[in-house]
């Protein structure tokens, strides 16, 4: 009787170090599945024609927007360009302007409604908001007709959605009723301080100008890498998986610059380019979201205050300092 007791304990404990070990080994394998599953990302462009925070000539603006649609063909993305109208009309210069806007165009990009003037919900009313859709799609929507590609998105300016619920929804039915849908993000890497910094750089006349032009850029591509890992980590604690993300960045000269190199980083770290439109497909898009009020956060953000899910992390990192300080000092 001992022995045969001895023996039943002897295999219920193997059995259950067993089962132990195919628990362990499946968690593992789920890990390492969720770290290896594709990933994909929408790249979406504010601000066009062009935005800096020096003057910059309409030939730069046309030569830089060059090199970005250059390194958006190169890896075969269809980005989203979203237009403030109102860069357009710059006297004398609105046809060179406009012809920017083709050069997107011609490069199977698509244009969308940033609002004529950038108008931020937090701070103008909804009637404003309204007519400054209106009065910003003339020239975009023109353009699309013609070369025979949608005009179907709206980004808010800040990426604020407005200041109360009714307020929301009173401004979705009417971007609704004008053929819009709002376009979200999840990622973004605070590229208009980087751009800042950039810009104040290149006009520097110091001895070591070429050195800080090169770690500003160093620094940027960092600080997306950082900020790529922190809205990873939203993604897998909110859902488990990585949803399609959607990157907001901006048409500026650093981005014009970097922009082969940004793309490179993210096929590094197993992006695969798909389309607004596809990404705004997945299942995660559809949940509601409150109203953003003043500050307009990744939609990664919006989704956890609306599921009341706690995360280990909120956002991007911060900027280097230095990268702050310029930014404060010459840029606000």
């Amino acid at each position: 009787m001992k022995i045969k007791t001895m023996r039943t304990k002897v295999k219920t404990k193997t059995k259950t170090i067993g089962l132990l070990l195919l628990g362990c080994c499946m968690a593992f394998n789920s890990a390492q599945s969720l770290s290896q599953e594709s990933k994909k990302i929408a790249v979406t462009i504010d601000d066009l024609p062009f935005t800096a925070s020096t003057n910059k000539s309409l030939e730069e603006k046309t030569e830089l927007t060059k090199k970005l649609l250059a390194s958006l063909k190169k890896h075969n993305i269809e980005a989203v360009g979203f237009v403030n109208e109102e860069k357009l009309l710059v006297e004398g210069e609105a046809d060179g302007h406009i012809a920017i806007l083709k050069q997107w165009l011609e490069a199977d990009m698509e244009l969308g409604n940033h609002t004529f003037d950038h108008s931020g919900m937090h701070q103008t009313s909804l009637q404003d908001m309204k007519e400054s859709v209106i009065k910003g799609r003339v020239v975009s929507e023109w353009l699309s007709e013609k070369y025979n590609k949608p005009y179907r998105y709206f980004r808010h300016p800040f990426t604020q959605t407005g200041n109360s619920v009714e307020e929301k929804a009173e401004f979705e039915s009417f971007l609704k009723k004008q053929g819009l849908e709002v376009a979200p993000f999840t990622i973004e890497h605070t590229d208009y301080l980087f751009s800042c910094a950039y810009d104040r750089a290149r006009l520097s006349v110091k001895k070591r100008a070429s050195e800080d032009i090169a770690q500003i850029k160093q620094d940027y591509l960092q600080h997306l890498s950082d900020a790529l890992d922190a809205f990873q980590t939203m993604s897998d604690e909110l859902f488990a998986r990585q949803v399609p993300q959607i990157w907001l960045i901006h048409a500026n000269s650093i981005n014009a610059e970097t922009m082969d190199q940004q793309l490179e980083l993210l096929k590094a770290r197993g992006y695969e380019f798909i389309t607004l439109e596809q990404a705004m497909q997945a299942p995660a898009y559809q949940i509601e979201t409150a109203p953003s009020k003043r500050y307009g956060p990744s939609w990664l953000m919006r989704w956890a205050k609306q599921l009341k899910k706690e995360l280990s992390v909120y956002g991007q990192p911060e900027p280097p300092e230095g990268v702050m300080a310029v930014y404060k000092e010459l840029c606000q």
